[in-house]
């Protein structure tokens, strides 16, 4: 499912921030029910880091998701997106990731390499202002 960008966001991520921002503000969109699920997108950028597109991948139970990496790049593929992020909330607000969140992410990162794609950051969200970078905590 293709996600609209909230109409006053830049579509051009400068940083880490910027996607934690947008997917927070696309979390939010979803009534406070709908919030205790595990969503996960993918966000796919241009050479220029702007935003192509953000495609909502898996809707989970409480805390937990069930994805095929394949998944992940079929949007990227298609739109011949050469950089990606991933990014995904807990329900709990426990920001830190999970055995299975390093673990998808390692399998994202070689079927990344093997297609020349640019995994960039994994994100954790929450609905508070905190999140968590793969990334910046050298997991990426």
């Amino acid at each position: 499912m293709t996600v609209r960008l909230p109409k006053d966001e830049d579509i051009h991520i400068a940083n880490s921030d910027d996607i934690a921002r947008i997917m927070r503000r696309v979390l939010l969109r979803q009534n406070r029910l709908h919030r205790k699920k595990e969503y996960f997108w993918t966000i796919g950028l241009s050479t220029n880091n702007d935003i192509e597109y953000i495609e909502l991948l898996t809707i989970g139970v409480l805390n937990q998701n069930s994805l095929d990496p394949v998944e992940v790049f079929n949007f990227a593929v298609s739109k011949k997106c050469k950089k990606i992020i991933i990014c995904h909330n807990h329900p709990s607000g426990n920001m830190s990731p999970s055995t299975a969140d390093i673990k998808l992410t390692n399998r994202i990162k070689q079927g990344a390499k093997v297609l020349n794609i640019e995994l960039l950051d994994h994100i954790i969200i929450c609905e508070e202002n905190e999140y968590y970078s793969m990334e910046k905590n050298n997991l990426v």
